[in-house]
């Protein structure tokens, strides 16, 4: 399940899409281990980004993104 988690969440990130804990959590991964499996991406190399995100209620949380370089280096790793 593990490799599987990563693969999806490469995949949402890859196309330049930023997500949060919670929204791994759904649909499409299902991860309650969303920060594990990002921790696990990056200690394999992945240089996944993240920033923080002020919510409405007065909250902050940690959106997480591929810069464009990483993005493009993954693109042409597939392509191989």
């Amino acid at each position: 399940m593990r490799e599987s988690q990563h693969k999806m969440i490469l995949d949402i990130l890859s196309t330049g899409q930023r997500v949060t804990v919670r929204q791994l959590a759904t649909k499409p991964v299902y991860s309650m281990y969303g920060g594990k499996r990002l921790s696990e991406l990056k200690e394999r190399g992945i240089k996944i980004k993240d920033h923080w995100v002020d919510l409405e209620n007065g909250k902050r949380i940690k959106e997480y993104f591929l810069p464009k370089s990483e993005i493009n280096k993954l693109k042409r790793g597939k392509k191989k």
